[in-house]
């Protein structure tokens, strides 16, 4: 790797940041949301030192990221929480043993075509009220006497998702708490009783949700899921320092226009770095001018336009030159909390911007 950009992640802080659901969540299982590539830091890296810290099971989005986690043999189940897409898949997820979160029709007539004399374990997604996925409250009689015909499949429990868990006051809570509880108690004797419910925002703030299983999945990251606080606020550690350097300097004199479409202009005489950062490798393009950025441990503001590969930044008032560590966001710099409340966005779109090709390197 010879171009200086990098997102170290780290492990202590993953440790902390597990612990602190734990601490939040004592008596319940931890499920550790890993979809999206760990929230954009990176499964490889992340999900095994949540193994190695006793994390009880794995959250993925697909069949794909499924196997991705499987191939690095943690040993620990992975629940698919979209359960299967296509008839094909269920073969496949059943020869892997794992969990699939079945929410809709379709998918119980892939899994009674595919594999009606196999051991399955799955749970069953309940609509609380999202109304994004889920079988309707009054559909589960239904669902569950289809269940019956297959004595080799295990139904871990009910699954639902919280919409205002980030506004843990809001009464809507309160309504999917009830609806959940509710079902929960009439289908008690139809489930080994692993129910899930709560995600970071209600791991934090939500006592009443944490049923068997909670699934933290951004507040592992040491991200806040609440608008107006950053992850330390709540006692987390940023895990991820996305960091690159000064490649290149300019001095530009009052008048003089910088990057492309030539949208900033100097108005006095200024000293500018070029980073090896840019929109293609994550860092959002509407960041351009005045994003808070730090610069040789000094903070100063991004410049122009990003561009694919590189940005600007103004060193006309701090020392810096060609190799200075450039922090773009995460430990030691911005927060991902404050530039994504700067684009109007979240911290969950910010971190999983970050692309591939640059490298995640594990640190203590």
């Amino acid at each position: 790797m010879t171009r200086p950009i990098i997102a170290e992640i780290s492990s202590s802080a993953l440790r902390h940041n597990l612990q602190v659901a734990r601490n939040h969540a004592p008596q319940a299982r931890i499920m550790a949301a890993v979809k999206a590539n760990a929230y954009g830091h990176d499964v490889r890296v992340c999900a095994p030192v949540l193994a190695a810290a006793g994390v009880d099971a794995f959250a993925v989005a697909s069949l794909e990221e499924a196997e991705t986690l499987q191939a690095l043999a943690l040993n620990k189940p992975i629940c698919l929480l979209g359960g299967p897409f296509t008839a094909e898949e269920v073969l496949l997820a059943t020869e892997r043993a794992y969990w699939l979160v079945i929410h809709e029709d379709r998918q119980l007539a892939w899994l009674e075509s595919q594999i009606p004399h196999r051991a399955l374990q799955i749970f069953i997604k309940v609509d609380t009220g999202m109304h994004r996925l889920g079988f309707a409250p009054e559909r589960l009689g239904e669902v569950f006497a289809k269940l019956q015909s297959y004595p080799h499949w295990q139904v871990l429990g009910l699954m639902s998702h919280l919409a205002r868990s980030d506004c843990p006051q809001d009464p809507f809570n309160d309504q999917q708490i009830a609806v959940f509880e509710r079902m929960v108690k009439a289908y008690s004797g139809r489930t080994l009783g692993q129910h899930s419910l709560a995600n970071s925002g209600a791991v934090l703030s939500l006592p009443s949700t944490h049923q068997y299983w909670v699934r933290p999945g951004l507040m592992l990251y040491g991200l806040s899921p609440f608008t107006g606080k950053n992850g330390v606020d709540l006692g987390l550690q940023p895990v991820l320092s996305w960091q690159s350097e000064i490649v290149a300097t300019r001095h530009l004199q009052a008048g003089d226009w910088l990057g492309y479409g030539a949208t900033w202009q100097a108005a006095e005489a200024c000293r500018v770095g070029v980073v090896a950062a840019g929109y293609g490798d994550g860092y959002p393009r509407q960041l351009g001018s005045g994003a808070a950025i730090r610069v040789a441990g000094q903070e100063t503001r991004t410049l122009a336009r990003v561009s694919m590969d590189m940005l600007f930044v103004d060193i006309t008032h701090i020392q810096a030159d060609i190799g200075s560590k450039v922090t773009l966001m995460g430990a030691e710099g911005p927060t991902l909390e404050s530039l994504a409340q700067q684009l109007d966005t979240i911290p969950y779109e910010m971190s999983c911007r970050i692309q591939m090709r640059v490298p995640r390197r594990l640190r203590a």
